[in-house]
Formats: C-alpha cells, structure tokens, sequence
C-alpha cells in the first residue's frame, strides 16, 4: 500500500502533466496599433532604432533615433529629431500622430524613463558624438504641444545605456562614454527628481564587465522593488566583442548588488517588461550567432530570434517566454495603462520596422473541468444539508446565538481554528513561505504561549457572567460605554472584512483557474449566508468542522502530490529549500522594522494571539457555546494544538511550492500576485477530481471566515444593541431577527465583494487590513486592563483605551515600526496607562 498511493499519485501528476504540450505557453498578447510616421525629410515609414519612447499625460512620445534610407544596404545611417505624439483613440477612432516639434539636435540611442513630470530623456549620440544632456518631454494636451525641460546633465556624457526609476528616484545603467563599445562603463547614476538641485549621484557598479545596450528593468517580487540588470555587449581587451549573458540585481535600499543566474541566450539591446510580482520578459535583442555574417546575409538575413525569454525573480530561473511577432532591437520600452508600448526599433541589420505594438500581459487559458465542479458542487451541496439538520434544532435564541450551549469541546474548538484560519491566510501562508521563508512559523507559536493564559483566565471570567457577547464582560467590569465602544468597533471592522475575506480569495482563484469571479463570489456568499442563517451557531460550527477537514486535507493532498512529483522527493524538497533559505529563521537583531526574530515573537504573542483570542467576538463565542468551563478550556486546548501542526503543513507547502518550480520554471506564469501561487498549481498540476477537493479546501477557508463574521456580528448587534432597548423582548421575536439580520448581513457581504470586484480597490485593501489591526489592540487591551488590573475603573479605562489609540496610530503614520508590533502597542499603552492611573487615582472597583 505504501508504494502503491505514490506510484498512483505519480501518475496522475503526469497525466496532468500532458496538458502543457511541447511549446511554451505565451503569457503575452500582442496588438499592432499604428505606424511611426516618416521622419525626416523621408517621403515613406522606416522606422527607427535608438528612440525616446515614454508616455506623459497618457499620450505616447516617439522622439530622434536613427535609420539608413533605402536601399539599406551602402547608404550611411541618418540621425533624427522629429518628435511624435500619439494620444489614444476615441469611440473607434484611428490613432492619429501630431506632430510635436523637434529636439534641439538629431539625437539617438540614449535612455527614456516615463515620469509624472514628463518622459526623461537621458544622454544619446548623433554620427559624431557622444552627448551628456538630460531633459524633459511634456505633453501639453490642450495646446497639443510638446514642452522640453532642461535637467541636471549625467557626469559622463552616455550612449547605448538604459533606465529605469523607483519612487522619485531615476536610475541609470550601463553606456558607452563614446560612440565605440571600448569605452563601456560599469557605472550606476541616480537622479532625485525632488532633489535636482543635488544632481546625479554615483552608485555601486555591478560585480561584472562593462557594457553597453544592456537591459533593465524594476520588479517588485512582493516583499521588496528591485533593478535588474540583464545582458548586454562588451569589447574584449584583444577587440573581440562578447554577447553578454550574465545578470545582477540590484537594491537601492541597502545599495548591494547580487549575481542572478546566467540567462538562455544573450538579449543584448532588447526590452526588458515586467510582469506580475515575480517575472521579467525579454522581449527582444540579438543573441549574437548571425552577428559576424550580417553584411554578407544583407538583405536574406532571418531577422533576430522572434523569441522572449522569462525571469523568474523570486526563484531565480529563467524559462521560455513563448514565440513573439517580430523583436525589435534599439528601442525603448513605455508602459501604458495597463500594458506596454514597444515603438519602432530595427528588426534586422540595417532595417527598421515603423511598427508600434502594444504588448499586454494574459493569464494561460485552463479549465476546471467536469469531475471538479462536480467534487466542489457535491461539496457545496453538503454544507447546505449540515445547515438544514441544523436548523431543525434551532429553536430559541439561546440556540441560535450559543447552541444551547451543547456543542462538543472538540468541536468548538475545531471552529475556533476554523475561524482565525481564512482564506486570505490559506492562500497567503504558504505564498509568504514560497517568497521568503518559513520563519513566519514563530507567528504561530504565540497561540500555544497565550493558550494558558486563554483557558485559566479569560474563559473563567467570561462564563462567570453567563455572557453572551464579550463586550459584557466590559461592561460589567467598567460601563456600557465601553461595552457599545467594544462592541461597535468589531461591528464596523467586521463588516469591511466580509467583503474581503470572500472578494480576495474569489480573486486568487478566478485569476488562474478561469472561474468566473462573480460565480466564485456568489457561491461563497449564497451558500454561506443560507446555512448561517436557518442553522445559526450550531451550523456554523459543524460546517466549520468539516471545512477544516477538507482545507486541511487538501492542503496535505497538494503536499503530497509535489512532494512526489519531486525528483528525489522529501530529500529534494529539504534540500533545495535549505541552499535557498527557506528553512531559516530570522536574525537575532535589534531591529523594529523588519522581520526581526524578537520581532515575530512578540508579533505572535499579541497581534496574532492575546488581539483575536480575547476581544474579537467571533472567537470567544466559540467559548460559550459548551456546557461548561472545562469544556471551553478543552475547545481553547483543541484549537492550540491544531494550529502547529497546520501551520507546519501550510509552511512546509510554500518551501515545496518554491521547489517545484524552481526545479520546473516553465510550469510557473506570470502571477500579479503571490498569494495566487497556490491557486495556480491546483489548476495546473493537480490531476481531475483532486484538484476539485483543493479548491474546495479554499471556498471552505473563506465560508468558515465568512459565517463566523455574519453570525458574529448578529450576535453582538443582537444583544449588545437591540435587546438593550427591548429588555421585554419575545425570543420568538428575536430568533425571528436574528435570521432575518444574518440574511442581510450576507447580501451586504457578498454586494461589497462583488462590489470590489468592479473597481479598483488596491489601497482599500490595505487600509481596512491596517485599521483592523490597529484597533483590535486596543481592544485587547481592555480587557487586559478589566482581568489584571481589579482596581482600575471606568475613567482608568477610557484614558487608557484613547491613549492606546492615539499611540497606535502614531505608530503606523509617523514611524517605521513594524506593523506586527501594533498589537503590542495597542495593548501595553491601554494596560500601562489604566493601570497607573488606578494606582495614582485609586478608587475601589466594584465585583464582576
């Protein structure tokens, strides 16, 4: 049997396997959408090769370069000055040019970075020499005019070099002093567009050769933006010359470079596109091998390899990028909107192209397939009868909001992992571990540390009151300010949160796996709404157990299918992880900004557990759901003990994410972002059926996060608001209600999902994910405050609760701290300040 299971999975991985085919996937989609105008005093459209190409106030701006008239072959090149503007069509216009003047000289073979303030054109040659200038293209839309702007001149003057900017900061690379190749430079510049009064700045050069017509580009692989360097050409000290291969990265941050693996083939003078957070195309360039026969092939010359090839920049692998149009070589790269602009260039010796395309990014086309919609449907389908039997039980309030207090201690327990465990960090974990390492294992760890703390203190003092939501324990213990504070706060964040626990997993998947995401949304949304609603508590919770079955299961299935999919298997896994570090563990620094060890202790042991495990109402009502305190103290027990051992699973699945692919690059396309790595070898690599069972595993993360935040939030507006206006209140009445407010609270969830589905919502993100954090701390910090501090009270406690506030967000708009450290933050001000108030301003407290 032992043998038996890998053989089968094996198998099934390489009938999965069958589907990519021999030629590589093309990730990229080319457009032709107009023709550079004649230039010159040329009565047809060449083209050129060494232009200024850059977009400023969405408008395309071709400036100067250089082409060699017909017949191209015993004719000299000629250097431009013409400037072209083309602004985008309207209601299925034709692209039309205008004409914008011309540059102060013909002028070619510099570098052009696209800014706010205009296109920058840096250095450039003519026949004769070699140029220092640097200046701006602005594109006046309404006078239809475009405005040059005199900048700080380079050190050096510089040709055959390239650009490229981060922030406000402009960096260029490579170059020749002179128009010949002997003089290359292995030199950086840096330009502070807010500093111009400073000039250019020297930086590092890279621990390689001088060259020239090298390529570059920015990529950001999710956890920092970087310049890479890529190729280039070089004269040797004996005149030969050399087609570079060789690549570097560099930091601006720490200004350090790093050497990347060599590429396939050399790409001197092409364009370098990023895509994605991961990946680098190389568009075009010349690998060299017809360089020496050019002027006896002339006009019978191929052209240059119709080719790109892909880097990988977190996995450090290049792969086949697919066949592509035409390569275009000496010309520059601009993105606009959200795709890129390849203008003109020379498409073999001597000959230019006019042609300018439009290159846009696609995800690789997969289906999910019958048997999967059928696993995932059969699923689906199961979670809706739980609700039903559930619902039969479902008598009185108290069923609804506690489950009559009956539910097994296993149970809940399961449910509290269920909870805590959404679908952003089932897919986000292992992506995390995928891009950096598996240190965020220590997160975790604070669950066990505080669990003591949880079971012997908190759930004692909670069930002492026979509460219903947690903020009655601060109102019992301070006022009922505090408690509709409390109570209001987890409100209004869990409400935001709906819609994002289900529009951002919907998003991963629909990403890479073809769904529709409105389909993916309204699945999610409906089905979890329906059971929340008739099964109140009880259905939650029991289709929270299975739900963390079939994630934890499909989560071990993955594992195992790359694990065996490995050449070498375990051994592979462990050991290509270890030569790249994804076992290590944090620095033992003194460092509060960055993922310190120290650090990611004391972000586990507050922010991620003391914040959730003690204010957040969907985790302590799992707490009151059991017939008594020993019960709850087993649930708390059950939940810390399953968080190991899946945060191994899940962190282990990141480090054998990153094997797989490092070991099989050309499986691995474009994801604009990491968190769809997951998502993208369920649609790939998991054969029919079992990848269904994967992708349930994620509906089953963002269902269990979506139906506690519902029944949640019911509960505390239910008891914390309503039934405090209506102390007379008929139970039939408000178990009426409540159903009635968790079916509302799921349309309104599933509306801000699909919501965000249509609009850019970015920077939405990332503020509501912050304020969640910034406000759970001081929440936890009350009820701190309300267990240790017995003679605090209420003033202590609202002093200390603003003072936390204020503290918090200090900390996040004016410092560089770390944002796991928030909740420490968050909870010490509010603990610290009540607590030496009460002892300067005592006053007895009265008994709970």
């Amino acid at each position: 049997m032992k043998t038996i299971i890998p053989l089968l999975l094996l198998l099934l991985g390489a009938n999965a396997n069958l589907i990519h085919g021999n030629e590589a996937p093309s990730y990229l989609k080319w457009l032709p959408i107009a023709e550079l105008p004649p230039v010159g005093d040329q009565s047809e459209s060449l083209g050129v090769a060494g232009p200024y190409v850059g977009v400023h106030n969405d408008a395309l701006i071709v400036a100067g370069g250089a082409n060699f008239p017909k017949p191209y072959w015993g004719e000299s090149k000629i250097w431009h000055d013409d400037i072209w503007v083309l602004e985008r069509s309207i209601n299925g216009a034709s692209n039309l040019w205008t004409n914008g003047g011309s540059l102060p000289r013909p002028l070619g073979y510099g570098a052009s970075v696209s800014l706010p303030q205009g296109v920058l054109c840096i250095g450039g040659n003519d026949a004769d020499q070699t140029y220092s200038d640097v200046f701006l293209l602005k594109w006046n839309a309404s006078g239809k005019t475009v405005v040059r702007e005199s900048l700080p001149s380079l050190p050096t003057a510089i040709a055959y070099t390239a650009a490229t900017s981060i922030g406000n900061k402009v960096y260029v690379m490579g170059g020749t002093e002179t128009n010949d190749l002997s003089s290359a430079l292995n030199q950086l510049w840096i330009l502070d567009m807010e500093n111009l009064g400073d000039g250019w700045q020297k930086g590092s050069g890279w621990p390689g050769p001088a060259r020239g017509f090298n390529l570059v580009a920015t990529q950001n692989n999710g956890y920092e933006e970087r310049i890479y360097l890529f190729s280039g050409r070089r004269e040797t000290e004996n005149g030969d010359l050399d087609f570079l291969r060789d690549a570097y990265s560099y930091s601006p941050a720490s200004d350090q470079w790093s050497r990347l693996a060599d590429s396939p083939a050399s790409m001197m003078a092409g364009e370098a596109i990023p895509v994605g957070e991961n990946h680098i195309f190389a568009v075009g360039g010349a690998d060299g091998s017809l360089f020496y026969v050019a002027d006896d092939l002339k006009d019978e010359h191929p052209g240059f390899p119709n080719r790109a090839w892909a880097y990988n920049a977190l996995t450090d692998t290049w792969q086949d990028g697919g066949a592509i149009p035409q390569n275009h070589v000496t010309t520059q790269v601009a993105k606009w909107g959200d795709s890129y602009i390849i203008a003109s260039g020379e498409i073999r010796p001597r000959v230019r192209t006019p042609q300018i395309w439009e290159v846009s990014p696609v995800t690789a086309a997969t289906s999910f397939g019958a048997l999967n919609w059928t696993t995932l449907i059969l699923y689906l389908g199961g979670l809706i009868v739980v609700g039903c039997i559930c619902a039969r039980g479902t008598k009185s309030s108290e069923d609804f909001y506690l489950g009559g207090r009956s539910i097994p201690w296993w149970a809940a327990g399961m449910s509290i992992f269920g909870t805590t465990l959404s679908a952003i960090t089932y897919l986000a974990l292992p992506a995390r571990v995928y891009g950096t390492s598996w240190s965020v294992i220590i997160l975790n760890a604070g669950i066990v540390i505080v669990a003591p703390l949880i079971a012997l203190v908190y759930v004692p003092r909670l069930r002492r009151i026979n509460a219903v939501t947690a903020y009655q324990f601060l109102e019992s213990r301070f006022d009922a300010g505090l408690r509709l504070f409390g109570s209001a706060s987890f409100i209004i964040l869990q409400l935001f949160r709906m819609g994002i626990v289900v529009f951002l997993p919907a998003l991963a998947l629909s990403a890479v796996t073809g769904f529709s995401l409105t389909l993916c949304i309204l699945l999610m949304g409906v089905i979890a709404t329906l059971y929340t609603a008739f099964g109140g508590i009880k259905a939650v919770i029991w289709t929270d157990v299975i739900q963390v079955v079939v994630l934890v299961g499909g989560a071990l299935l993955a594992l195992a299918i790359i694990v065996f999919s490995l050449d070498g298997g375990m051994a592979t896994l462990i050991s290509m992880g270890t030569e790249n570090g994804k076992f290590s563990m944090p620095a033992l620094e003194w460092s509060w900004t960055d993922d310190a060890l120290l650090v990611l202790v004391l972000g586990g042991i507050f922010s991620n557990a003391l914040v959730p495990y003690t204010s957040d109402q969907a985790v302590v009502q799992r707490y009151l759901t059991t017939s008594s305190e020993k019960e709850a103290q087993k649930a708390v027990w059950t939940n810390a003990f399953l968080a190991i051992p899946a945060t191994l699973i899940f962190s282990i699945m990141g480090i054998a994410l990153f094997v797989f692919y490092k070991s099989k690059p050309e499986l691995l396309g474009p994801l604009q972002k990491n968190d769809q790595i997951l998502p993208w070898f369920v649609a790939h690599e998991i054969p029919a059926g079992l990848a269904g069972i994967v992708i349930a595993g994620v509906f089953a993360a963002a269902m269990s996060s979506l139906d506690s935040s519902m029944h949640s939030i019911c509960t505390a507006a239910s008891n914390d608001f309503f039934k405090r206006k209506k102390p007379d209140w008929k139970d039939s009445d408000q178990l009426r209600f409540a159903r009635a407010l968790v079916f509302c609270l799921g349309v309104l969830g599933t509306s801000m999902a699909l919501i965000m589905s249509q609009i850019d919502t970015g920077h939405i993100f990332d503020f509501l994910i912050g304020l969640m954090g910034l406000i759970g701390g001081p929440l936890a910090g009350l009820f701190l405050l309300a267990i240790f501090a017995n003679q605090a009270q209420r003033q202590h406690a609202w002093i200390g609760l603003i003072c936390s506030l204020i503290a918090i967000f200090y900390c996040k708009y004016l410092t560089g701290l770390n944002g796991l450290l928030y909740g420490l933050v968050g909870i010490g001000v509010c603990f610290v300040v009540g607590y030496a108030l009460s002892i300067i301003m005592p006053k007895k407290a009265p008994s709970p």
